[in-house]
């Protein structure tokens, strides 16, 4: 299965620094491809340090685990020493005492796609016209919901939407969410910081501008000039892997259907 990835970020309209760290890796780390999105938080240069720490030691992790292939544990293992990395640093610097970042990465190989995430940064899976979430939100509202002490409608516009209760870096030690999926033809993983959804741009729209006519690079200016149009409040960061397909059997894309913003996988 041929992959093709893109991956694009903005500082936005209203924030003096880009918090946000990207970045898509192709054939290493014994994976056709792994992409990571962090979005750090902190204030100025502690959540950019953040973000960056994380995404610079779960990379090499696994460059250096000397291991193969798309296996949850790896990135169990890899997420480990990215938390402790920036926990650490923290702990060094007063300037960035506090500080921490969301993960979210999802490791290719041979169709096989693992997944890990800590934060709130989303993960989708685009198939047949349909969208569904394959991250798991940790903010407190979403928690909330899985406990059933609230209920999605509620958290949708909760105050302590943006409140974490996972982050890399903030404590000790961390709890990681993780999944597998099979990929199919056709496929296109999308993740990215929550800058998207704060801008205002739905997935089912975020779908459309990125998909429209099948060049990653032209749909992600087209999902960022979207965000800047409606006042862009956030950074904005997407990595995108699709796996290729027959041009021929791509004549028009499905409408994209409608999901809930708080369909979550079990952790």
């Amino acid at each position: 299965m041929r992959l093709r990835t893109a991956s694009a970020t903005d500082p936005g309209l209203e924030r003096e620094e880009n918090e946000d760290t990207v970045a898509v890796l192709r054939n290493k780390a014994g994976l056709d491809s792994l992409l990571v999105v962090c979005d750090g938080m902190g204030g100025h240069a502690a959540g950019q340090t953040a973000s960056s720490i994380a995404t610079k030691t779960f990379t090499a992790a696994l460059a250096e685990d000397g291991d193969e292939g798309p296996d949850v544990n790896r990135l169990k293992r890899a997420c480990k020493q990215a938390n402790s990395a920036v926990y650490d640093a923290s702990r060094r610097n007063p300037d960035w005492e506090g500080m921490g970042s969301t993960l979210t990465a999802v490791a290719i190989r041979g169709g096989e796609l693992a997944l890990v995430n800590v934060g709130d940064s989303p993960a989708y899976l685009f198939r047949n016209g349909s969208a569904k979430m394959i991250a798991q939100d940790h903010s407190w509202p979403a928690e909330q919901v899985r406990l059933g002490v609230i209920k999605p409608e509620e958290a949708a516009d909760h105050p302590l939407k943006h409140r974490l209760t996972r982050a890399i870096g903030v404590w000790e030690s961390i709890q990681a969410y993780t999944d597998k999926v099979k990929l199919e033809e056709g496929d296109t993983i999308v993740l990215c910081s929550d800058g998207v959804e704060t801008a205002g741009v739905s997935i089912e729209e975020m779908g459309k501008l990125l998909l429209k006519d099948g060049d990653l690079d032209k749909g992600l200016k087209r999902v960022i000039e979207r965000c800047r149009d409606l006042g862009a409040p956030d950074n904005i960061s997407l990595a995108v892997a699709r796996a290729e397909v027959d041009i021929t059997a791509t004549a028009a894309l499905p409408r994209l259907k409608r999901i809930s913003q708080l369909e979550k996988g079990g952790g």
